[in-house]
């Protein structure tokens, strides 16, 4: 009996030392999806921003705008670059790895929301559909398909 529970104990010792030694590869994995997600965000931002789909609510981004897209561009990298590094660092932490699933699913969210955003203007712009008309439009139609919505 005791061989057993020896057994199961270094089975635990095991897995738990695997898991914490993959920790870092997957903070690295989040991370980078992070940057793809928000390398899509801040272009699809500029365009939309530049062909009056949208306004842009965060104020530092909309008074950067104004200025230059590439003043959008350096200060959406500084973000995710200042972010990365404290999560970079602190890698092998457990807190470190939630809270980069935690940022890329807000991304994830951000992503699929630009989707929607991109078929309300395709919408009013290419169909039939008129922009006073676009709360008559059933969205959850555009949205049945994720179930978060």
């Amino acid at each position: 009996m005791p061989a057993e529970g020896s057994a199961r104990a270094a089975w635990v010792r095991s897995l738990t030392g695997w898991l914490v030694a993959s920790r870092p590869h997957r903070v690295v994995c989040l991370l980078f999806g992070v940057w793809l997600i928000s390398g899509f965000d801040v272009v699809l931002t500029i365009l939309a921003h530049y062909q009056g789909m949208l306004d842009e609510t965060n104020p530092i981004a909309r008074r950067l705008l104004l200025h230059s897209p590439y003043a959008v561009m350096a200060y959406k990298i500084a973000l995710v670059t200042f972010a990365s590094v404290i999560l970079l660092t602190h890698r092998a932490q457990l807190v470190s790895e939630i809270a980069a699933g935690g940022i890329l699913l807000i991304y994830t969210i951000v992503a699929i929301r630009w989707r929607l955003c991109y078929e309300l203007y395709v919408l009013t712009h290419i169909g039939d559909v008129h922009p006073g008309e676009i709360d008559a439009v059933d969205l959850t139609i555009l949205t049945s398909h994720l179930k978060f919505f």
